[in-house]
């Protein structure tokens, strides 16, 4: 009958056993699934992320180009406006010397005019009065000598009165001449600073143009850049949602496993209480009503002596720490347990409460709530510490637990 007994209560640890694979795996292969998917995602966004760099880099090429012509642009307009310059001040130049041509001009002609008119007196005044003055001359008791003399001095001033009107005409003409080449040197650099403005006008054209190709440019680049920076925030969103999810695929593995060893552990004691002919009773888990922070320093302590630690492993020191709390050698809540002299490393080192300080780890906060809201115990140790030769007991991770 015992056989029997034991028998059925294999049996039905080996189907609890199977029922709870199947479903950690059913479990398990939609996380998978999620994962895989979001991973692809990722791949996505990634891509489409590297594609938006690559625009920006092209971008930042073609605008630094743009900066380059400008700055040639620049250059030649410095150049034709300091040519520009350079033929105002030979303007100006000629201008004032055409000026001084001008008033020479100006002067040699009132001069000739006067001189024509001096000479147009002599002359009228020696026909007038000549006839007259050579007929007293002769009837006079002048001499031949002084007669000849005297018409020899008509002849010269009316030479010297040719000679100044010849030596005006040649100056009017030569001060005509310099004007002349002065007005069309002048005409010269007119059109050459015509020209030059010209150039300065289409060089501004293409420079305003420039100027507007590196201002698209660079309004291009910040809206790249602005789309980059959203694909990048979502790489990291989605990059912690599949953390999430790896992580919630560990802890599902975790309290599978965990649910395991405690319902084989639960089975072994039952068949052993049946195999000696005891009574079983199930072993339950005493009510615990929680402080506001029992939570959060459950979660501190677990971090502090299991943050490295798997999954399973900070499930068993939280259960370290509820055991104690249903044990009736220990204190009866969390905060009592924890500040017990000796016990825990981390409270008396300090570690714990720059731990309580901090916002929660993930996972230890996760394990924390399914040992003390949830229930989960995944045995029934009081101990636990660092692997070693001396102690036995359960091991998980680098820890035992006993």
């Amino acid at each position: 009958m015992k056989k029997q007994a034991v028998i059925s209560i294999l049996f039905t640890f080996i189907l609890a056993s199977f029922v709870a694979v199947n479903v950690h795996a059913g479990n398990s292969r939609d996380l998978s699934d999620d994962i895989a998917a979001g991973e692809e995602k990722l791949n996505e966004v990634q891509s489409l992320y590297d594609e938006m760099q690559d625009k920006i880099d092209e971008l930042e090429a073609n605008k630094e180009n743009l900066s380059n012509y400008l700055a040639s642009l620049n250059q030649s307009y410095d150049a034709a406006q300091a040519l520009i310059d350079n033929y105002d001040r030979q303007i100006a130049d000629k201008q004032s010397e055409i000026e001084s041509i001008n008033g020479k001009l100006s002067e040699a002609e009132s001069k000739q005019a006067e001189q024509y008119e001096a000479m147009k007196l002599r002359i009228q005044y020696m026909y007038e009065s000549g006839d007259m003055d050579i007929v007293n001359a002769i009837m006079s008791d002048q001499s031949i000598g002084e007669i000849l003399n005297q018409v020899e001095y008509i002849s010269e001033i009316l030479k010297y009165d040719r000679s100044q009107m010849d030596n005006y005409e040649t100056l009017l003409l030569t001060i005509t001449v310099m004007k002349s080449q002065a007005e069309q040197e002048m005409d010269n650099l007119t059109s050459l600073k015509q020209e030059q403005e010209s150039a300065v006008n289409d060089l501004s054209e293409m420079m305003s143009e420039a100027s507007d190709n590196i201002k698209s440019h660079q309004e291009q680049i910040s809206a790249a850049e602005a789309e980059a920076m959203q694909y990048e925030q979502e790489i990291e969103n989605q990059k912690n949602s599949i953390e999430q999810l790896k992580q919630e695929e560990s802890r599902r593995i975790a309290e599978s496993i965990a649910e395991s060893i405690r319902e084989s552990q639960e089975e072994s004691r039952r068949a052993a209480a049946l195999a000696a002919g005891e009574t079983y009773e199930e072993t339950t888990v005493a009510p615990y009503i929680p402080a506001a922070d029992d939570l959060t320093k459950l979660a501190a302590i677990i971090y502090c002596e299991a943050g490295g630690e798997p999954y399973a492993g900070q499930l068993a020191v939280g259960t370290v720490v509820m055991n104690r709390v249903a044990s009736s050698k220990y204190p009866d809540t969390i905060e009592e347990v924890l500040m017990q002299p000796y016990q825990f490393t981390p409270v008396g080192s300090g570690r714990y409460a720059i731990a309580l300080a901090k916002t929660p780890d993930p996972s230890c906060l996760q394990a924390a709530t399914e040992v003390l809201i949830n229930g989960v115990r995944t045995g029934r140790w009081l101990y636990f510490r660092t692997v070693n030769n001396i102690i036995h007991g359960d091991v998980i991770g680098n820890q035992v637990f006993y």
